[in-house]
């Protein structure tokens, strides 16, 4: 997918409300996570294979990063090598 198909994706318009909630002093990772526990269970489960394939795409050996980000970098090549994203199965209920 192009860079200009993706702009005008569900999921990048996603990314770009999420990314700016984030970028706030008050944001609050932990109360992200349980009021993701508040949604609907098929709902958790499309946002953690959304999760995952996020990891796999920052382990990519094309992923983009610097200081600012290396240790995500790092965290996800981790995981990634670690082969525990392949022991996860995340069927659509």
């Amino acid at each position: 997918m192009n860079y200009y198909n993706l702009r005008d994706s569900r999921e990048y318009i996603a990314v770009e409300a999420l990314t700016d909630a984030i970028n706030s002093m008050g944001w609050n990772p932990e109360r992200f996570a349980i009021a993701v526990s508040t949604q609907h269970r098929t709902l958790q489960q499309e946002l953690m294979k959304s999760f995952v394939a996020t990891i796999r795409v920052m382990a990519s050996d094309d992923y983009g990063f610097d200081d600012r980000n290396r240790g995500s970098h790092e965290a996800a090549v981790k995981m990634v090598e670690s082969g525990i994203l392949d022991e996860i199965y995340l069927p659509f209920i």
